[in-house]
């Protein structure tokens, strides 16, 4: 046996599978501040050295319009690809086309997380229509801090929630104009980078002393947060007629709970009968969030992430010790 053989084989060398596009990691994902998937969209393409729409309509759009003469897809842009005029919906969402973006993009980037950037596990559950703004909106305290402490500049999908009006952190109410330009920014641009106009160019972000009072807008972000931060947590998928019984459940221990102190009724009555009407309609249709679900969730003293993340009899047995009932499931 020669000194050759023994420190060399000829052995093919195992190489991994590579991705088409460079496996960029989403920006908190599992947190309130879970980066948003149109965040994640211009972030590749910085990393490739690329335009947003050069990278959508160049890698992406060919496999989502698969079927489409190419002619067709030349024709196209970011804005008719993507079904509206600025996007964001369509993107950050639970539509048809969510859907398409995250399967196309997930392939192309070898990764498994980027549908928790949008609401898409949420299809079916939450009902979407104007749920979302229509704009870019941002914080320029937490862009002007990443930048200071040389940290990834993203956009959250909290900010992409038309509920969302201030940032807890720096209660701050979210910017929708460059303070540059003055423009409204479409979500999706040729050109976006994170922290500045896709218009003029000009950074966004900004250093702000003082505070706004954000109590009464606290609750609604608080549970949006919550649902964000949830989603990766989920161990199955969530279904309509699931959270039907449990939103009956809310709606006895209510009854029992006014039956047992009248006074509550004051509280409890209006919630009551909206909880009522809903539960009894949709059965299988998805609720409002911000109308319904985050409201009888601070009236029954749960947080979201209780009402999704507890099975039911967990959470009759919250919901039972919060008002003092002594029943059983």
């Amino acid at each position: 046996m020669t000194i050759y053989s023994e420190h060399w084989s000829l052995k093919p060398l195992e190489i991994p599978q590579r991705s088409r596009l460079f496996s960029l990691k989403p920006v908190a994902v599992g947190t309130s501040y879970t980066e948003s998937l149109s965040s994640y969209l211009h972030r590749l393409a910085q990393a490739h050295c690329l335009s947003s729409q050069k990278l959508i309509m160049g890698e992406i759009a060919p496999l989502i319009l698969i079927f489409e003469d190419k002619s067709e897809l030349l024709a196209k842009n970011l804005s008719h690809l993507l079904g509206n005029r600025d996007a964001k919906p369509a993107i950050n969402g639970m539509r048809e086309m969510t859907g398409k973006l995250v399967t196309v993009l997930e392939e192309l980037t070898m990764r498994q997380d980027l549908h928790f950037l949008t609401l898409l596990s949420w299809k079916g559950m939450i009902y979407d229509k104007g749920l979302f703004r229509n704009y870019r909106a941002w914080c320029p305290c937490c862009w002007e801090e990443c930048k200071q402490e040389n940290k990834t500049i993203y956009e959250p999908l909290l900010w992409s929630f038309k509920d969302v009006e201030f940032c807890l952190i720096h209660k701050q109410r979210l910017i929708e104009e460059c303070p540059n330009c003055g423009s409204r920014l479409p979500v999706m641009a040729k050109f976006s980078p994170a922290g500045f106009c896709s218009r003029c160019y000009g950074w966004l972000g900004q250093e702000i002393k003082c505070e706004e009072k954000i109590q009464k807008y606290r609750v609604n972000i608080q549970g949006i947060s919550e649902l964000i931060a949830l989603t990766p947590q989920l161990g199955y998928k969530p279904i309509p007629i699931e959270l039907t019984r449990k939103l009956q459940l809310i709606l006895l221990v209510f009854e029992q709970a006014i039956g047992k102190d009248l006074k509550l009724l004051g509280d409890l009555g209006g919630i009551m009968e909206s909880l009522r009407i809903a539960s009894t309609r949709n059965q299988s249709q998805p609720y409002h969030l911000v109308k319904l679900i985050i409201p009888v969730c601070e009236k029954a003293k749960i947080s979201v992430s209780q009402l999704f993340g507890s099975d039911f009899k967990e959470l009759g047995k919250i919901l039972f010790e919060n008002f003092s009932l002594e029943l059983k499931l």
